[in-house]
């Protein structure tokens, strides 16, 4: 089966050690309020509008009436009917007809071997940074047995491989990447967005239950874990909760380090090309004293590196 992806960024420094190129994959079992790449969330196709470079010729609604029957009358209509899966094939015509790529898709599918070319043309990058390839999303893990293969045929190939992971998915996804067999990722960005389980759920739309546990077990598998914090203000980032984050993380010495992500709004341009309420619209980055005081405090707590990005 193929593997659904959303977009593959080369040259990415901020997904793991070196140059690296990152995969985001499609599909996600969190709701976080905050997620900075919506168009991952779900796992089927999808159509993302970009108003500013429409030059109103109507050719994706016309391309959707002869491919569905579908009576649409404006590309909004087009990005409702994709989103809610109800009859659209994800034949993709409205988007391969669009002029000004006005309307684009926020899924391709790849076959592994399609892929691998694409993944290894950086890899004189690779080689000089100590760089790789990431596997991000949305979950990726969430396409784990599709995935699994391909990471074998990178570490075939000499290429590192990461997953950046949510970590709620059954542990039975982390084995197929943890295989030497099939080729062992060699590394795992593990968001940790919350340690009181009712302040995760609330956030989330899931209990971090099954998060903590596959953590202690890839812990426990001696695999190398480097945990990463996304700071929400006004949710995570008081005294108490992180006090409660840094708690869990010192049962783990040999963690590769911490990193603290500032949240941002750079996504709120995609939500409104999805047609998608942003609920953290209202909330302003944490300032530059939060961010301290957070990143002291961890150093303080924890015996593994602490970073915190934009500071």
């Amino acid at each position: 089966m193929p593997l659904f992806i959303t977009n593959i960024q080369r040259c990415s420094f901020h997904d793991g050690p070196g140059i690296r190129t990152t995969v985001f994959l499609k599909g996600c079992s969190l709701r976080c309020f905050w997620c900075h790449n919506p168009e991952t969330l779900h796992s089927g196709y999808g159509l993302r509008y970009i108003s500013s470079r429409c030059i109103q010729c109507e050719a994706c609604v016309e391309a959707c009436r002869q491919a569905s029957g579908l009576d649409c009358r404006s590309p909004w209509q087009l990005v409702e009917y994709a989103k809610t899966q109800d009859g659209c094939s994800g034949c993709g015509q409205c988007v391969s007809c669009c002029p000004s790529q006005a309307l684009v898709s926020t899924a391709k599918a790849y076959e592994r071997e399609e892929l691998l070319p694409l993944l290894l043309a950086d890899r004189a990058y690779y080689e000089s940074s100590g760089g790789g390839v990431t596997f991000s999303g949305g979950e990726p893990l969430l396409q784990s047995e599709e995935l699994a293969p391909l990471i074998g045929l990178l570490k075939n190939e000499g290429i590192s491989a990461a997953i950046d992971t949510a970590g709620n998915v059954p542990w039975k996804a982390f084995e197929q990447v943890l295989e030497s067999e099939k080729g062992r990722a060699d590394l795992f960005l593990f968001d940790l967005k919350a340690a009181d389980p009712q302040l995760h759920r609330q956030i989330t739309g899931s209990t971090n239950e099954r998060i903590l546990d596959n953590l202690d077990r890839l812990c426990r598998e001696k695999a190398a874990v480097r945990i990463r914090i996304p700071l929400i203000p006004g949710v995570n980032t008081t005294p108490e909760e992180q006090e409660r984050m840094a708690e869990i993380l010192a049962r783990y010495p040999n963690l590769e380090g911490v990193d603290l992500l500032p949240f941002h709004r750079t996504a709120l341009s995609k939500y409104r090309q999805l047609g998608m309420d942003y609920e953290a619209g209202e909330l302003n980055p944490p300032d530059s004293q939060t961010l301290l005081r957070i990143e002291r405090e961890m150093k303080q707590r924890l015996s593994v590196p602490v970073a915190c990005r934009g500071l």
